[in-house]
């Protein structure tokens, strides 16, 4: 029989070295919890809470701009936590995260997030970011535990350190969703030309999007292709948008723009990866095409362990057609990749075996360049 014990001594070694005086029976709650907080739902929605662990609730969001916190349950130990936890998660979706405050001689119990525009970074990001809590002379504790799909939490501390645990004993399952969305974003606007402000700004509102999509959508496919891109019958079962949705055209050309209805076409782009099918966007970060099906081939792809999504996701990695650039898969059990294609390299003509023609052949080349 095979127990993962090495996780449990990973994960109460992580919180003895990043949270000084963790309460025991805190931790012990905790760790019985930790695959119900991994696949908890409600209603039948599935819900990824976000946790916070600290001593100091009061400086964290001090320190984070437009911040608020909701405190709902304060205990004088943790006795009570699987009941607080339980009447808690359950609301603790969307921006909203779980916060448990550690004092003395009291456990508080609460909600916290920011108010936000959707194009600037939400609670977590800006927790995880700010320099000023983690540099702080006078010490104080924090632990974020995050599920990342339905067999793997992520913590992270104020101090930048991080573990992982992933009870998949299937690999492919591993990937970690900021990683692979962060190269996502990154190719999504490879071909966006504006300021570094306003380029961080899309690249925000993508990120925000899609950590809503990881949250609340059962699944998505979507395929970057290149900005002049033009289908060739691979994508024509579908609907393309007649005008493309820019994105960078709501409100990076000017000063001032419309939040609701940056808003408005944000919560369209989900919906379009809710929805059947697979999604289309470009290198500028432009909306071109949603509800696409494509029919895999067999022989091409070979055995897929999973669903038609994820066999349409390789099928379409598979083609390597010109002017598709990359992938984005998520399942609805939460595993998720991206891969990028790479440009294919033109082919170079075989040179000549004797010398002469060689450097004849080359300088022809070089002229004609």
């Amino acid at each position: 029989m095979i127990f993962f014990d090495n996780a449990k001594e990973s994960v109460t070694n992580f919180f003895e070295t990043e949270f000084e005086n963790f309460p025991p029976l805190l931790m012990s709650h905790f760790l019985n919890k930790f695959n119900d907080i991994m696949n908890y739902s409600e209603e039948g929605m599935k819900i990824k809470p976000k946790i916070i662990f600290t001593d100091n609730v009061e400086a964290i969001v001090r320190a984070i701009p437009k911040s608020s916190l909701l405190c709902l349950f304060e205990d004088s130990d943790a006795t009570m936590f699987n009941s607080r936890l339980k009447s808690i998660l359950a609301i603790a979706n969307n921006d909203w995260c779980l916060y448990i405050d550690i004092k003395e001689n009291k456990i508080s119990y609460g909600l916290v997030m920011t108010f936000r525009s959707i194009k600037d970074k939400n609670f977590l990001q800006a927790l995880q970011d700010n320099s000023s809590l983690r540099e702080r002379q006078v010490k104080m504790h924090c632990i974020i535990a995050r599920p990342l799909n339905f067999y793997t939490m992520l913590l992270h501390s104020i101090s930048g350190n991080d573990l992982t645990v992933n009870f998949s004993l299937d690999k492919s399952k591993s990937n970690i969703f900021a990683t692979e969305i962060k190269e996502f974003v990154d190719v999504t606007f490879s071909k966006l030309r504006t300021t570094q402000r306003k380029l961080q700004d899309m690249k925000n509102m993508y990120l925000n999007i899609f950590t809503n999509v990881m949250n609340d959508v059962n699944g998505a496919i979507c395929v970057i292709v290149d900005k002049d891109y033009t289908d060739n019958g691979l994508f024509e079962d579908g609907i393309w948008l007649k005008e493309p949705i820019s994105f960078s055209k709501l409100f990076t050309q000017s000063k001032s723009y419309s939040e609701e209805k940056l808003q408005a076409f944000a919560d369209l782009f989900i919906n379009m990866l809710n929805f059947d099918g697979i999604t289309i966007i470009d290198n500028l970060g432009r909306l071109r095409a949603y509800n696409v099906f494509v029919e895999p081939n067999s022989k091409k792809v070979g055995y897929i362990v999973g669903g038609a999504r994820k066999r349409a996701a390789y099928f379409i990695l598979s083609t390597k057609r010109k002017g598709i650039v990359g992938v984005y898969f998520q399942s609805h059990e939460g595993e998720v990749f991206f891969q990028a294609l790479k440009k294919r390299e033109p082919e170079k003509k075989k040179a000549s075996s004797h010398p002469k023609q060689t450097n004849v052949s080359n300088e022809n080349n070089s002229t004609n360049a």
